[in-house]
């Protein structure tokens, strides 16, 4: 097994984990404005996908370091690898919801994962196709930051819809606005 695929391998472990020690951090910082920016602040939808994009970015800094020589298109792979654990989440999420009329904790669980490995799997493709153009990596970074700054945003102004909306508390974003 080469050193790139144990990265997406120990990558799938350290997203997974990154992820549901961030789900509890919220609360274990007393509600922290700051740590709200990174976590999620409620029970929403919207809200739970910062825990794949924030557990992502935090194993992208560490290994960047390590295989950014090793690979193409680093960015681009990891904004695609990104919205394709979003995508994932969301899809699982609202089929089964659908399906099922309710939310189901394992099947949540099993949907981040799922995501996880599909962002690590499609992350590895495109580090081996050919370099793209310094463009397309470029708008590979302005699209993560972009998806921060959107996080950042929605957490303290969120929008009035059903992806926004805590159905447990009927509130949505940290100011628990009604």
């Amino acid at each position: 097994m080469n050193s790139l695929t144990r990265w997406r391998f120990s990558g799938i472990i350290a997203i997974t984990i990154l992820g549901f020690l961030l789900h509890y951090l919220f609360s274990w910082t007393g509600g922290s404005k700051i740590i709200g920016l990174f976590v999620p602040v409620n029970e929403s939808v919207w809200e739970h996908l910062k825990l794949g994009y924030w557990s992502v970015l935090g194993l992208s800094f560490v290994e960047y370091v390590q295989i950014k020589d090793r690979v193409n298109n680093y960015y681009f792979a990891r904004v695609i690898g990104i919205l394709s654990l979003e995508i994932t989440i969301l899809i699982i999420f609202y089929c089964y919801t659908f399906i099922a009329g309710k939310n189901i904790f394992l099947i949540d669980i099993f949907s981040y994962i799922i995501g996880v490995v599909i962002c690590q799997y499609l992350t590895y493709i495109f580090f081996r196709l050919k370099p793209f153009s310094k463009l397309v990596n470029g708008i590979g970074l302005a699209a993560i930051i972009a998806i921060g700054v959107l996080f950042g945003v929605t957490t303290y102004y969120p929008p009035h819809i059903a992806l926004f909306k805590d159905d447990n508390s009927k509130t949505f974003g940290i100011n628990k606005e009604k």
